[in-house]
């Protein structure tokens, strides 16, 4: 080697915490205290105290504050916590493609829907993918409908199409469509006939709901709380398609995504009426991680769905 000593610097990071720590830690911030995150990974709350206790002592210095039986993070903990959530759903990730890869499998997209259970497009958007679709593997999660953010950052689903963004920053969301929030009744209901309905129509109603959180931008917050007026007869079902079904036999009412019941609405099951005159508009974006910028599979099925969106056009009721 022409007398010439060659150095060869190896850089190894020492890793204080073992994956069964950050195992803890997700749990912690999933589910708040250390019986339910015990429960959650199989394990007795006993031993994982003495894992935290473990992992504050080769880092140093306290993880958590305890607030009465909550744990409560301390702001280098919060660090290590969402670190745990980003990093494990990726390492879930990386072995499941690593299976299906080494198995010569196809390319799996996991895709779901926030809030509402609306699937009338998918036939039309599978039918219209290119030859490629013979290896990419489309799934459908249904979690996603009731926790959709938790849905996207644990890696349950890739994309999400969500009639609210979601501001967080492992996640890149792009407009999909516009859509309109629309009272659904049935179609002989005095209220069908109206050119648009006020607040003060829903008071005596038996209004139906997915959920009763306030979402942003949603009727509760735009239309019902302004007015001031108290619902007195609401009633909780937690599937939307389940909703449109009572609805069409006249058991209530609700405010919902008029695209959402495209096909209900078609088939004149049910009636969509404006809400106040220059209605209650609603913008529909596509989600997915930002680690997921480079995987093919992904941004070629989100490229898919932008395309298809754009070009699609959905009736008016």
């Amino acid at each position: 080697m022409n007398n010439t000593t060659c150095s060869l610097i190896t850089l190894i990071y020492v890793m204080r915490l073992d994956i069964k720590h950050w195992q803890l830690l997700e749990a912690i911030a999933r589910h708040g205290s250390l019986g339910q995150a015990a429960e959650a990974i199989g394990v007795t709350q006993s031993a994982l105290s003495h894992r935290l206790a473990e992992a504050e002592r080769r880092l140093g210095d306290a993880i958590f504050e305890r607030e009465g039986r909550r744990l409560k993070p301390t702001p280098a903990g919060q660090i290590l916590l969402d670190t745990a959530q980003s990093i494990l759903p990726e390492l879930h990730r990386a072995e499941q493609d690593f299976e299906r890869t080494a198995a010569n499998a196809s390319y799996l997209v996991r895709i779901g829907v926030a809030a509402f259970s609306a699937y009338h497009w998918l036939p039309g958007f599978l039918q219209s993918l290119p030859l490629q679709r013979e290896k990419l593997q489309i799934d459908l999660v249904a979690a996603a409908t009731q926790n959709a953010e938790h849905a996207l950052l644990s890696g349950m689903t890739d994309l999400l199409l969500s009639p609210f963004n979601i501001e967080h920053p492992a996640l890149i969301s792009s407009p999909l469509m516009q859509d309109e929030l629309m009272l659904i009744t049935h179609p002989q209901h005095p209220l069908a006939g109206k050119e648009h309905i006020e607040a003060q129509d829903l008071v005596n109603e038996h209004y139906l709901t997915y959920s009763l959180d306030t979402l942003p931008g949603f009727e509760y917050e735009r239309f019902i709380r302004p007015s001031g007026i108290r619902l007195r007869h609401i009633q909780i079902v937690e599937m939307t398609d389940a909703i449109t079904e009572m609805i069409a036999v006249d058991l209530g009412v609700s405010i919902l995504s008029r695209w959402a019941l495209t096909r209900p609405l078609s088939q004149q099951l049910v009636t969509a009426t404006p809400v106040i005159p220059n209605g209650l508009p609603l913008t529909w974006y596509l989600l997915f991680r930002r680690s997921d910028n480079k995987n093919s599979a992904v941004q070629q099925t989100r490229t898919f769905l932008l395309n298809w969106f754009d070009r699609e056009t959905f009736p008016a009721p």
